[in-house]
């Protein structure tokens, strides 16, 4: 009897010892035991595979032209400097400081650099600078007078005037400068040129119809046609940034008005409906704002209105000239 009960009491040990090791092992196989290492594996894929987005995939940087728009101004006593401001007209910096006159300026495609017009080699070239104002480069040199840049859409060449062939023509070179070529080819005044979006076609103003009038061609020079066809001076010409409008400027009543147009020359319609004169516009990037000039308010100073024409705002209030409003692509 006492043998049975000693087997007993060691079966009872035996089960005991046995229980509590399977209770210390719990921990570690249970779900709970094992959550803390699982997510660990799984999380740190997750966490890692979006780290390395922005450093394969890095958003490009926020250029200086960012949502902005440039000018000139004669502010600086009369001398003409190029300026930046926001879209909303504050925070303006100017961004040439030069003896000489520094105008007309455009915005490159990718908002990093600016091209514009000065004589500060003793006539109009064609310059670039960064958007800061930073690494100004002349482009073009030649005696005679070179302006109005505009940029292909690929920046990878700019449209100008030269009267270096004894009249206004319009030519195309590579954005180093380099290739300079005559694209109009005609006896009367050709300029003002401006690139459609899609890189197609480039409008210009001709006074080869004994006044001045939007035309359009090709990127080769060939193709020219007149698209405005009206006994008034049509001018200024701007593409949409959806390529099917483009405004203009023209005095068919009596005053420079701003019209929008289709991109065939269709449905020409007056924007601005002032008594002051309102010339000089640009579109904004998404192609629902229009930065323009007018003197309304006596000097020339930059406005914005809707793509309708509506919701006519006044951005600078200086006491000299502001023209030539320029929006930056982003």
């Amino acid at each position: 009897m006492k043998k049975i009960n000693l087997l007993i009491v060691c079966l009872a040990v035996v089960l005991l010892l046995s229980a509590c090791g399977r209770g210390q092992a719990t921990p570690e196989l249970s779900p709970e035991g094992a959550t803390p290492e699982v997510p660990s594996t799984e999380v740190s894929m997750p966490t890692n595979t979006p780290v390395p987005l922005p450093t394969t995939t890095p958003v490009p940087p926020t250029p200086v032209g960012d949502g902005r728009i440039v000018l000139y101004s004669f502010r600086d006593n009369g001398n003409l400097e190029i300026y930046v401001m926001k879209a909303d007209g504050t925070e303006e910096s100017r961004l040439t400081d030069n003896p000489a006159a520094d105008y007309l300026p455009v915005w490159s495609p990718d908002g990093m650099r600016i091209a514009f017009t000065s004589d500060r080699d003793g006539n109009g070239e064609i310059y670039v600078m960064n958007a800061d104002g930073s690494g100004v480069t002349r482009l073009t040199n030649d005696p005679d007078e070179d302006r109005y840049p505009s940029w292909l859409p690929d920046g990878t060449r700019i449209a100008f005037h030269s009267n270096r062939d004894g009249n206004d023509e319009v030519y195309v070179m590579n954005a180093d400068g380099s290739g300079q070529t005559n694209l109009t080819n005609n006896p009367a005044r050709d300029r003002s040129p401006s690139w459609s979006p899609d890189g197609t076609r480039a409008a210009f103003v001709s006074d080869r119809d004994d006044n001045a009038e939007i035309y359009v061609m090709n990127t080769d020079g060939s193709g020219q046609t007149n698209l405005t066809n009206n006994p008034a001076a049509d001018t200024y010409p701007s593409w949409a940034p959806d390529g099917a409008r483009m405004v203009l400027v023209s005095n068919r009543d009596g005053n420079s008005e701003i019209y929008v147009m289709n991109a065939d020359g269709s449905g020409q319609t007056n924007l601005t409906n002032n008594p002051a004169d309102d010339w000089m516009a640009s579109w904004s990037p998404d192609g629902t704002r229009i930065a323009f000039v007018s003197d309304r308010d006596f000097l020339d100073e930059i406005y914005v209105m809707n793509a309708d024409g509506s919701g006519v705002t006044r951005l600078t209030d200086n006491s000299a000239d502001d023209r030539y409003p320029s929006w930056s692509p982003r």
